[in-house]
């Protein structure tokens, strides 16, 4: 078995910290939602989402956590922007901004969504502007003994280039990390 070269003197402690600031992430959140729990379907140029997820949080607490847009920073990690723009009863816009990332691919995303709520049972958006040519997504919410069954479903037309092969894989993974902060923030509360 061959022996792999030791990494340079100032790398190492490089990597001392990434794996340092890998394992303070917080456990319960990592295995909450799985990248295998989410299914995603490439058609042409489109995305087809679909999670299915249980919280042990009541409906109408996890539709809080889902609809506190003004406090998703720090929350939801990829997201540095979030905030109610505008509300007219159930209806409501919302902006946000973020980085995703997935190995060595960064992508910024910004977004105008326009939400109909049906509390605590749906939430259904729409993208009215950002850097995705069209999103669709609806949230739907239902009791389950004393906590709350959330199926979640999406179709994602991206409006720029995507790591071409891993496209997938990366929808997967980032759609996994919000939906494990918000499970953890549904359990918290």
């Amino acid at each position: 078995m061959p022996c792999l070269p030791r990494p340079p003197r100032r790398l190492a402690p490089a990597l001392f910290t990434a794996a340092l600031l890998a394992s303070a992430l917080p456990a319960q959140a990592a295995a909450l939602v799985q990248p295998a729990d989410v299914q995603v379907q490439h058609l042409g140029e489109r995305f087809v989402v679909d999670v299915d997820l249980r919280s042990p949080a009541p409906p109408a607490t996890a539709f809080a956590v889902l609809t506190d847009f003004d406090h998703l920073v720090g929350v939801v990690p990829n997201l540095t922007e979030s905030r109610v723009t505008a509300r007219q009863g159930l209806t409501w816009r919302v902006h946000q901004r973020g980085v995703a990332r997935w190995g060595i691919f960064t992508l910024n995303f910004e977004s105008e969504r326009e939400l109909t709520l049906d509390p605590p049972r749906e939430i259904r958006a729409h993208t009215l502007s950002g850097n995705v040519k069209a999103m669709d997504s609806v949230m739907r919410l239902s009791a389950d003994g004393g906590g709350t069954r959330l199926h979640y479903h999406a179709e994602v037309v991206p409006g720029g280039w995507f790591p071409p092969g891993i496209g997938p894989s990366m929808v997967q993974h980032e759609t996994a990390e919000q939906f494990s902060a918000l499970l953890a923030e549904m359990a918290r509360r």
